[in-house]
């Protein structure tokens, strides 16, 4: 231990470049905490001596240098961090080369390094707290978290990867979701992951230092506990009936030939033949609900009569489809607007329902200040003028013998609290995605673990259909049945899973999460006033 002490003091004298640079590493090395690695162990490395890098950048009289000092110090954590996070998403940008290539580099830093502002003001404002008090390790984690909770809807929102989604990729300490949710999940990691701070940092621990140590591990206990029943419970059955057989259909069409006018026949082709493939293993007489991923069909579905008929002669028996397309209308300004959607079409193949996607991607979807860039040259990657026209607002589908559905379109999936926000609670949740645009990076696995994380937080199971993959059906402890595997062309075909279970999360939100994080602001006040 005193050889570990000696280490921290050793990093509490770094200052300047070495700081920074060691940083930096040690955001890069915390990202393999995330699936689809879920190596989290690295963050009782990483967090501590973050903290240290922190004591280094605190030392000194001069508030706002100091300031200044945490704030750069959190920033190339955090850059590292978000780097390895989302380099996938510069593949996009190569779908199209010719065309957008150029702005392959600008994304994958210029993303990370706006995210990375979020973590730099939480270390910076930790400057009018810090000291080498043991309880400033509870001043980073309600820092921290409040600022994860912000960049959560900030700007649209990107609650992707983070510390809460490190510690749940596991499947025992998934299970604490269905309590916390995602917010407090991130608090209760950064508590847990700075803990050793205490031990390393000091030689004498207070009284109230060992009791909180003692408190961190009985709840670490505690939820590895819960975990263990969770995932024995069978939870309850309310839609137990015959039926309920599901297709999950995968094309595996490459992006780059997605929206050529001359495949339009020929990708259909392949969606009607799958949907009424039969074999041993999947008899198509036996299916009830047919599904195709996010906008599957390249063309205005509800403009082709001659498509909606032949996707009722494909359909097996009484079976009906649900698929993502896209949908346009005139607005009352005389203006097009064009929605990405799901329709619900019955065995006849006429609408049943609808839903249009509300929370669309930045940059993907549409443009930010859309008028404005248009006129510099610029356009979203899925090169609609104008850009997609977001949804009015949310629904359900309610269905024959599936009962009500939540319907998300690709990275809905990852805002826990829209997902959770509806008054009327669904029989089980449907995502639908296009990750063709990623390739075989860990984009598509990333999103796959968000989809699980919604299951554990509603007690519902999930089921996910996506072009190139991952397709899947995921039950209510987050577990996945069965998969396609990315970049596969193929069918799954199965039964939705009976079991659901109700969970605090789905009742309270993250009204629990703002009820602690409080509590423990008012307790921290308290005890600076005492000392």
């Amino acid at each position: 231990m005193a050889s570990i002490r000696h280490l921290y003091s050793s990093l509490v004298l770094l200052d300047g470049w070495k700081r920074y640079c060691l940083a930096f590493l040690l955001g890069v090395i915390a990202s393999f905490a995330q699936p689809p690695y879920g190596w989290f162990g690295l963050l009782w490395f990483c967090l501590p001596i973050l903290v240290a890098l922190l004591d280094s950048a605190s030392l000194g009289h001069n508030g706002r240098a100091v300031a200044k000092r945490m704030f750069a110090t959190g920033w190339m954590f955090a850059f590292g961090f978000f780097l390895l996070t989302f380099y996938w998403l510069g593949a996009a940008f190569l779908v199209e080369a010719e065309k957008f290539a150029w702005a392959m580099p600008l994304a994958i830093l210029v993303l990370p390094a706006g995210l990375a502002i979020f973590w730099a003001a939480a270390m910076a404002a930790l400057a009018l707290v810090w000291s080498d008090h043991w309880t400033r390790v509870i001043w980073f984690a309600l820092s921290l978290s409040i600022m994860e909770w912000i960049r959560g809807f900030v700007f649209t929102g990107l609650p992707w990867g983070g510390f809460g989604f490190s510690l749940a990729s596991n499947d025992l300490t998934m299970q604490a979701l269905s309590l916390t949710g995602p917010d407090l999940l991130t608090l209760w990691a950064l508590l847990l992951f700075t803990l050793p701070v205490i031990w390393i940092a000091q030689e004498h621990v207070s009284r109230k230092a060992l009791g909180y140590t003692v408190l961190i591990s009985a709840i670490l206990a505690v939820q590895i506990l819960y975990g263990f029943m969770r995932l024995q419970n069978e939870g309850s059955k309310p839609l137990q009936s015959e039926g309920q057989i599901l297709r999950l259909v995968q094309p595996n069409i490459p992006q780059s030939e997605k929206w050529k006018l001359e495949n339009r026949s020929w990708i259909f082709n392949r969606l009607v033949a799958m949907t009424s493939q039969t074999s041993e293993q999947a008899p198509a007489d036996e299916v009830d609900l047919v599904i195709w991923p996010e906008s599957a069909i390249p063309f205005y579905l509800m403009e082709q009569p001659a498509a909606l008929a032949a996707i009722a002669q494909a359909l097996p028996g009484q079976s009906q489809l649900m698929t993502g397309a896209l949908r346009r209308e005139q607005s009352t300004k005389g203006e097009e607007n064009v929605f990405n959607s799901i329709y619900w079409l019955g065995a006849d193949g006429a609408v049943r329902g609808a839903y249009d996607k509300t929370h669309l991607v930045p940059f993907g979807e549409y443009l930010p200040m859309q008028s404005v860039l248009e006129a510099i040259g610029l356009e979203q990657l899925t090169r609609l003028k104008g850009g997609f026209t977001p949804g009015r607002n949310r629904n359900l589908l309610g269905t024959d013998k599936f009962g009500s559905v939540l319907p998300l379109i690709c990275y809905e999936i990852a805002f826990a609290g829209e997902v959770a926000s509806y008054v009327a609670r669904p029989d089980w949740i449907l995502t639908v995605t296009n990750d063709a645009w990623f390739g075989p990076s860990i984009g598509p696995y990333q999103h796959l673990f968000m989809a699980r994380m919604r299951a554990v937080e509603l007690g519902l199971p999930v089921v996910r259909v996506a072009n190139t993959g991952i397709s899947a059906i995921i039950d209510f402890k987050g577990q996945v049945i069965a998969q396609i595997p990315l970049e596969q062309t193929g069918i799954l075909q199965m039964k939705l899973p009976d079991d659901r279970a109700k969970t605090l999360f789905s009742i309270v939100g993250n009204g629990l999460f703002s009820a602690i994080w409080l509590f423990l602001l008012i307790i921290l006040i308290f005890l600076r006033r005492k000392v």
